[in-house]
């Protein structure tokens, strides 16, 4: 298979937040790093994806899906590939295996931080049929409800992605890592920030010196996702915007 390389990125990576590039061999993601370095690296022989102003991110788990039956349905995994969610995990809300099944934005009032704080592990998802984009789930836990409960965007963030895979038994990073699989979502270009839990103390902060990986301003909606690739495959392409 020849090697995919996309390029004029965002990467959401923890460790190389700078990235403007990234390779996948097959099913892996096999680099990360300056489109230049890309180029030359790859650039000859590489199938060249040019996403100009996108943010890549890994994709999000449904813990608390609706109509996914046992999490295999294609009709349902067609679907939530376009809101750039790659599974499902069914099953009650609540404590599954040690981990807070949680519908943020179905259930408000959930006392995210002191449930973090005291060490118990999260994971999101929809709860009904109208709330089942993924970023809806970041911004209830991290910009609605309690002010003294909400968490940090990357810490909702990795709730839905991270902590939703940790309920499938599924060991993941939470960011784009070389090694990583490739399963990922390109979205459309948006504002970028890095936002903490507490808005009177910190800063909003678009300098990726701050070696933070950025995430969408939610403040006036969110991206949708134009490519969406589990495993190596697209399962979903956006009809516009390519």
């Amino acid at each position: 298979m020849t090697l995919q390389l996309y390029v004029g990125i965002t990467l959401y990576s923890a460790q190389d937040p700078e990235a403007t590039a990234f390779a996948v061999d097959g099913s892996t993601i096999a680099w990360i790093g300056p489109e230049d370095s890309a180029l030359a690296l790859y650039g000859d022989g590489a199938e060249i994806h040019r996403y100009d102003g996108a943010l890549v991110t890994p994709t999000f788990v449904d813990v608390l899906p609706v109509g996914a039956g046992d999490g295999t349905d294609a009709a349902w995994l067609a679907r939530a590939a376009a809101r750039g969610v790659s599974g499902a995990v069914p099953g009650e809300a609540g404590t599954r295996d040690g981990v807070l099944a949680v519908a943020p934005a179905a259930t408000p009032g959930t006392p995210y931080l002191e449930l973090l704080s005291g060490g118990t592990p999260l994971a999101f998802g929809s709860g009904d049929a109208d709330h089942q984009d993924p970023w809806a789930w970041v911004r209830a836990a991290a910009h609605e409800g309690p002010e003294d409960q909400r968490i940090s965007d990357r810490a909702a963030f990795l709730a839905a992605t991270r902590g939703s895979r940790r309920l499938a038994g599924i060991a993941h990073p939470g960011s784009i890592v070389p090694g990583a699989e490739a399963t990922f979502v390109v979205w459309e270009p948006w504002d970028l920030t890095v936002r903490g839990q507490d808005e009177r103390i910190q800063t909003w902060s678009t300098d990726p010196r701050s070696r933070t990986p950025m995430l969408p301003d939610l403040s006036e909606g969110a991206p949708r996702a134009l490519r969406t690739v589990v495993g190596g495959r697209i399962v979903h392409e956006a009809a516009e915007g390519l």
